[in-house]
């Protein structure tokens, strides 16, 4: 099987380098080659990988142009499809614009190329064509903008990794986090080399079982929170009850107006910020639904929430589980 890696600007390559090494590791536990690995560009020049803004790290050379593979003049079995860096919604629109030569050649490929498409590498797939009528993941904070851009995409955001590994999908599989890749090196691994090998590969290189579900709310985590006044807004959410937010309670609270405070959050987060203070709330119930043993209603007490009812609905509503269920998926 012969399977490239795509190495593009801004693109994060982490993911890739462990990929080369997993399969190579595979490779030598077998005794022979299960996977021919290439690294692929859309021209041969080497390209300068960073880690985020910050100094270059590496180079690397594409030994396999794209349009050769379009052209039939050359063929790839997968292409891994890695993420590129990015902050918020708003930059990865900007970035696809961008990387329109990019996704032009990925939406030329033969279906018999297989797209394994990992954290925003999802949106580059999901851009070229190559999702539609299937169903995928992708990182959890991108829910909104995958679903409003892409509604030809059956998007299941609560698994970590979805697969499509057969003659008849073009989709070949999609996957949250910077670690998308594991999951789906693994599941490569184990289809063409075996269980055995598998197995000797994630002993031999200690690594973890995936998860297959992701939690909703790592949205909040992720989100950039440098802006020292949207850190007090957060703070400010966190410890006051639910029922009692309100623009003007943190306006006045925060000495901001609520122009200056909804125009920092929108910035900041691409929600209302009646959206964020829902979130960052619901956020505290899931982390207490996962580390806690409160039951549901005494959590919905503790967090201040006007009433049990509203705060299940509101729940449900953001995550698409029931506070019950969600505790039974996610439990620590």
């Amino acid at each position: 099987m012969k399977i490239g890696l795509l190495v593009y600007p801004e693109c994060i390559a982490s993911g890739l380098l462990a990929f080369a090494e997993l399969l190579t590791v595979a490779n030598q536990r077998a005794n022979k080659v299960c996977f021919d690995i290439a690294w692929v560009g859309l021209d041969t020049d080497a390209v300068t990988l960073h880690v985020g803004d910050g100094q270059p790290i590496l180079s690397l050379a594409p030994t396999v142009v794209l349009s050769d593979i379009v052209s039939a003049k050359d063929a790839l079995d997968v292409l891994v499809v890695p993420g590129f860096w990015t902050c918020s919604q708003r930059d990865v629109t900007q970035a696809l614009l961008d990387k329109s030569a990019l996704v032009g050649e990925l939406t030329n490929l033969p279906a018999s190329t297989q797209l394994l498409s990992y954290c925003t590498g999802v949106c580059l797939a999901a851009e070229a064509g190559k999702l539609d009528k299937l169903t995928a993941t992708s990182t959890w904070w991108l829910a909104g903008f995958l679903q409003q851009r892409y509604p030809l995409v059956n998007w299941r955001f609560n698994h970590t990794c979805i697969t499509h590994f057969s003659a008849n999908d073009s989709g070949g599989a999609t996957a949250s986090g910077v670690n998308g890749y594991l999951p789906m090196a693994q599941q490569l691994i184990e289809q063409h080399c075996g269980e055995d090998i598998l197995r000797d590969v994630v002993d031999v290189m200690v690594i973890p079982r995936p998860e297959k579900m992701q939690q909703p709310f790592q949205v909040i985590n992720l989100m950039e929170l440098d802006d020292p006044l949207m850190r007090k807004i957060y703070v400010w959410v966190e410890q006051r009850p639910a029922a009692e937010l309100s623009m003007s309670a943190l306006s006045k609270s925060l000495n901001q107006t609520e122009r200056t405070l909804s125009r920092k959050v929108k910035k900041a987060t691409d929600l209302s910020c009646a959206q964020f203070m829902r979130l960052v709330k619901l956020h505290q119930a899931s982390d207490m639904l996962i580390y806690s043993s409160l039951g549901v209603n005494s959590i919905s007490h503790a967090l201040g929430f006007s009433d049990d009812a509203s705060f299940r609905r509101s729940f449900k509503k953001v995550t698409t589980f029931a506070p019950g269920e969600y505790r039974t998926l996610f439990k620590r």
